[in-house]
């Protein structure tokens, strides 16, 4: 299979397997060289990424599996920048980029250390955000489930830290949010749903109204 950049403006300079990279990685490693294509690039292989994925290289909800590590460089707008390895797992024909995930959200206090890291495929890290969200949860939202969506407010465009895959769903997550945000009373408001539209509209009897957005996320 021939790779290419998954990211905009990145150069694939060459593919490599978990074997190769790993066991040179660590928090006081040296630099690596890296033949390639008659031409030899020197890595850094300290990242806490690497570290992480020496524990594990699967990820920690849906159990996909990083099988490549590619050598890319970012073009970074001209300037200088270095070559360094990302890990990619494979679905169903498409790469998947494995990350690392705080265990504990950096915005709940968790510390920037490989005790506090685990791997996660970029679908389930995306989903779980800035949230404390039980791995459980994620596994049943992956588990069958073509498309979970969030709710983003009309108030500063903030993501609700909530999922849903039904019209249902959305509307009881915006009228959570209308009851405890505005006061609003459970029976005095209508919430329409349309999935099409990306749009939840909560309406009142005296024709106060809201919009929420709907944010689609695809499943890896």
């Amino acid at each position: 299979m021939k790779y290419k950049a998954r990211q905009r403006g990145y150069k694939v300079l060459g593919t490599f397997t978990p074997e190769q990279v790993l066991p040179f990685a660590g928090p006081d490693a040296p630099e690596k060289a890296y033949p390639q294509d008659s031409k030899t690039y020197m890595v850094k292989m300290t990242s806490l990424r690497y570290q992480t994925f020496k524990k594990s290289l699967k990820c920690v909800c849906c159990g996909l599996e990083g099988i490549v590590f590619l050598l890319e460089l970012p073009s970074n707008g001209g300037r200088l920048c270095r070559p360094h390895f990302n890990l990619y797992g494979e679905r169903e024909g498409d790469l998947v980029q494995m990350t690392k995930d705080h265990i504990r959200p950096r915005s709940r206090g968790g510390a920037d250390h490989i005790h506090n890291m685990q791997t996660m495929c970029c679908t389930c890290n995306e989903l779980k955000r800035n949230y404390a969200t039980k791995l459980k949860t994620l596994r049943r939202i992956q588990d069958g489930v073509p498309i979970v969506y969030t709710v983003i407010t009309p108030w500063g465009g903030h993501t609700l830290p909530h999922f849903a895959t039904s019209q249902k769903g959305l509307a009881a997550i915006a009228a959570n949010e209308i009851m405890e945000r505005l006061g609003w009373e459970e029976g005095t408001f209508i919430v329409r749903v349309s999935i099409r539209k990306s749009a939840i509209v909560v309406t009142r009897d005296d024709d106060a109204s809201h919009c929420f957005t709907i944010a689609p996320i695809k499943r890896i």
